[in-house]
């Protein structure tokens, strides 16, 4: 990525930007919105975004974490929570199309960050608070994290892999970033309805909310089905945990009762194959007749005597899944991709993450990248994930190193010299270290 390279202005060219958050969810929107186009300034407290100093730190100050989800952003160190702050950020609020706020709940009114209060200074601006667990019920306005929705939502149990019988947080933190997904688009819709009534408004997500929606099928509840389902399951697992069973036993509880069948995944998932793994879905019948002319595997569920609550229905599936294992052992990575390929089969090679940067298919795509960091030097990354033909996406920038654009934005509001020398003798902006 190169800063002189010409490109045409982004659809979200002469949008203003101004992100009060921290953490991956609404800084991951901020980067989409700036990879659109948008014009963002990022407000980090003195001692900097706390994921600065977390997340895989490489120099002080500039971490992996951060440096992904803040590229295309400049940023100003302003100590929000002083009063003092406030003849910068009225100017800040002032000239923001969208404000993106990612804090306690409680701390919104106590330092006057309130949705009101923003509007008050732009009638028309578009607020979006991102409450992590949402501001009602027993865990109201409390602080979320990816890892405690994983755990709310049921999404856990579904996607966590068990260590000594605990199951363990999945990593990356999809809900973080489907989350940050979710609010660029409730605001670029909130600019849509701005364009036609000339009115702001106030937009919520969550990242409960997000988890809740990404599981899907798989923890929705169905009055047809579930009820009687239900009742023996909460029986069952109740009694193993009464004898002190582990993750991956109580997980199989649920699946036999509520997958039906699910449990013997042949035809959507990863398989090792004799030189290391591959990854194949087929989610429709056509697909799934594919998969068995190119194995030669019977599926026993294809029978209509076949009665898949029973424990002779267990032992079958069991030994097809075994069965389908043993099968993709015996050939390399590159035999089953050409045969499954040929036999119109979805597939591709599970790559480990330093494979990634190295697959003819992301790099033909320019799904990862590279970008130069002044301090880390070139860094490889995803690419904008969204593509538009008449207003390209792109990275802007570099991620901003902490204090970088503080005086540079100060100006831009109108302050002059003795005014911001001011501010950082009070040490109002600036950086605290």
């Amino acid at each position: 990525m190169t800063s002189d390279t010409p490109f045409p202005p982004g659809a979200l060219n002469g949008v203003r930007v101004l992100e009060l958050a921290q953490a991956l969810a609404v800084p991951f929107c901020g980067v989409l919105l700036s990879d659109m186009g948008a014009e963002v300034i990022k407000i980090e407290p003195p001692n900097g975004d706390g994921i600065r100093h977390t997340m895989e730190p490489i120099t002080a100050g500039e971490s992996k974490g951060f440096t992904l989800v803040n590229r295309g952003k400049r940023a100003i160190c302003l100590d929000v929570t002083r009063a003092d702050a406030w003849p910068v950020l009225r100017k800040l609020v002032a000239w923001a199309d969208i404000v993106l706020v990612s804090m306690k709940p409680a701390d919104l009114p106590r330092y006057g960050l309130t949705y009101e209060a923003f509007k008050a200074i732009r009638p028309d601006v578009i607020y979006l608070e991102h409450v992590p667990l949402g501001k009602l019920g027993p865990f109201g306005g409390d602080p979320g994290y990816d890892v405690v929705v994983q755990g709310m939502s049921g999404g856990a149990v579904i996607t966590a892999r068990e260590r000594d019988g605990v199951p363990m947080n999945v990593r990356p933190a999809y809900n973080d970033m489907g989350t940050g997904c979710l609010s660029a688009l409730a605001v670029v819709a909130a600019l849509r309805h701005r364009e036609l009534t000339g009115a702001g408004q106030r937009v919520e997500t969550s990242l409960l909310s997000t988890a809740v929606s990404f599981a899907h099928q798989l923890v929705s509840w169905f009055a047809a089905t579930d009820p009687p389902v239900e009742e023996a399951f909460n029986e069952e697992v109740a009694a193993a945990r009464a004898n002190g069973a582990g993750f991956e036993e109580q997980r199989g509880i649920w699946e036999r009762h509520f997958m039906r069948g699910g449990y013997a995944n042949i035809y959507f998932r990863h398989y090792r194959v004799r030189d290391g793994f591959i990854s194949l879905g087929c989610l429709s019948p056509a697909l799934n007749a594919r998969f068995r002319a190119v194995t030669g595997l019977n599926d026993p569920r294809r029978d209509p005597d076949f009665d898949i609550g029973t424990p002779a229905a267990y032992d079958q599936l069991t030994i097809l899944v075994r069965q389908a294992e043993d099968l993709f052992a015996s050939k390399t990575r590159a035999e089953w991709l050409a045969l499954l390929r040929a036999g119109g089969v979805p597939c591709g090679p599970l790559n480990f993450p330093p494979d990634v940067f190295h697959d003819p298919q992301l790099l033909a795509n320019e799904y990862v990248i590279e970008i130069d960091h002044p301090v880390l030097g070139p860094y490889r990354t995803f690419g904008p994930p969204i593509r538009m033909d008449a207003t390209p996406t792109r990275v802007q920038s570099p991620p901003p190193l902490l204090d970088e654009h503080t005086d540079v934005i100060l100006a831009e509001l109108g302050f002059d010299e003795a005014a911001r020398a001011r501010l950082r003798e009070a040490k109002v902006t600036g950086k605290s270290q």
